[in-house]
């Protein structure tokens, strides 16, 4: 048994080591395209940043209240998403308080029209209801937005953003899992456009500090 737990843990340290490197490699991937159509803007943060924002295609899925959740809803405003799931050990309770301490902060230090939307999308669509997500990020701050969608529409959604999440069973029987997920927040701006990554581990006060340089950097 110890050998079987043992193995399982290695399994899953590979695997978030895979995922980093796969993320870096199409994090860098973009940028070394982007510097040869556009010169390079350095804004330095605790992640990336996309001189030439990207765009997305279309997506649909469904709030927290249970109302249709689509990419006009990015538009208008500054996005911060990330893809977790409510039965996460550490990864997404940590974010999620970093993320409610930034929010704090910046609700002191700018004006409301320049405030980012905090949106969790569930790479668990077979656990993660709506009931069940409004109740998580609710617990959070009650600003915050949770996105679910079935297998088909969170897969492209990913596929899009460089996401990667895999489940893994646990030595409780096939009906009980963990998934391992990609950790970054992505930064939409308000014309829905990934303008860029964050990375983790996440940190209130460094994001407070990116944001605001992000803010102060990019003109749209």
């Amino acid at each position: 048994m110890t050998n079987t737990k043992s193995h399982k843990k290695l399994i899953g340290i590979l695997f978030l080591l895979f995922m980093t490197i796969t993320v870096i490699a199409l994090y860098f991937g973009i940028i070394v395209k982007q510097q040869k159509s556009v010169p390079m803007k350095q804004v330095k943060i605790d992640g990336v940043y996309l001189p030439q924002a990207q765009e997305i295609s279309g997506f649909q899925l469904t709030d927290n209240h249970g109302i249709a959740y689509k990419k006009s809803n990015l538009e208008g405003h500054w996005t911060m998403m990330f893809f977790g799931f409510t039965n996460c050990g550490m990864v997404c309770p940590t974010t999620l308080a970093e993320l409610n301490k930034m929010y704090k902060t910046l609700e002191k230090e700018l004006p409301s029209n320049q405030m980012p939307n905090i949106v969790l999308v569930s790479v668990d669509p077979e656990r993660d209801t709506v009931e069940r997500i409004n109740e998580y990020v609710s617990a959070f701050n009650p600003h915050f937005i949770g996105a679910r969608g079935d297998e088909a529409q969170i897969e492209a959604l990913k596929k899009q953003l460089h996401i990667v999440s895999a489940k893994m069973q646990t030595d409780q029987g096939k009906d009980h899992y963990t998934i391992n997920h990609s950790a970054e927040i992505m930064l939409f701006n308000p014309q829905a456009k990934l303008q860029a990554f964050l990375s983790y581990p996440h940190v209130a006060d460094q994001m407070v500090s990116d944001y605001k340089l992000i803010l102060t950097s990019t003109t749209l």
